[in-house]
Formats: C-alpha cells, structure tokens, sequence
C-alpha cells in the first residue's frame, strides 16, 4: 500500500546495507490489480536466481497481498503477510543462507511475531504511571 514496500527497503538498507535482488512494488488505490499483477510477475523473474522467491506484503487481504497470493508455488514462491521491519531484516540477513525457502520463510514469520509486542509489560510495576 502507497509507498510502505520503498519505505521499508530505505529501512532495511539503512540497517544492512545495499541489498540486491530486494525488490519492492508500491502499489496505490489508483492501480489497476492487472497492472499490479503484471509488474510482479516481472519482480518475480528478476529476483528467482534458483532458489525460489519470498513475497513479504503488507496486510493480508489487502491488494497488494491477493496479487502475490496468485503467484504461490509452495516451496519455490512462498508469501508473508503482515510484514514488519524485523521481519524484512530477518530474511534478508538469511536470505544467502539457506536454499531452504520454506524453512526461511518460518524464521520470518517467527522472527516478525517476537518483535511485537506491548512495552509496557517489559515495565516494572513501579515505573508504570
């Protein structure tokens, strides 16, 4: 959604650096979803270099999402939805480490999950107002 995917790349290299083969598609209300569809399937190809391609989108039920969600072939293409800066940094600091996509894409998942959370309940009692 708007420019969520460019913002979260600027995030990631901020973080780890340049990052090849991290492609991103903005996606606004005014795009046509065949046009989206089209623009994927080109960031698919570009990005499989043999070990398959993860997806990270946004929400899940959302455009950008149902899109990619058309392109899953588990275990070469796999999606996440509900995307998140540490999960975006986990799979790229992985990616070069495993052929595994699926495998990966867990870790994501699980990685993603840990760094939410209520910081008020890292609080001691004392501190709280």
């Amino acid at each position: 959604h708007k420019r969520i995917a460019s913002e979260m790349r600027a995030a990631v290299e901020h973080v780890l650096g340049e990052q090849p083969l991290l492609s991103v598609l903005d996606v606004e209300d005014s795009d046509n979803p065949d046009l989206v569809d089209r623009k994927l399937i080109e960031l698919i190809r570009y990005c499989d270099v043999g070990n398959g391609v993860l997806i990270l989108a946004d929400m899940f039920g959302g455009t950008p999402c149902n899109v990619a969600m058309g392109h899953m072939q588990p275990g070469n293409i796999e999606v996440i939805s509900g995307a998140n800066l540490p999960a975006l940094i986990k799979a790229a600091a992985l990616r070069q480490q495993t052929d595994d996509l699926v495998e990966l894409a867990k870790t994501v998942v699980v990685s993603g999950q840990q760094y939410i959370c209520l910081a008020s309940d890292f609080m001691d009692g004392e501190s709280r107002a």
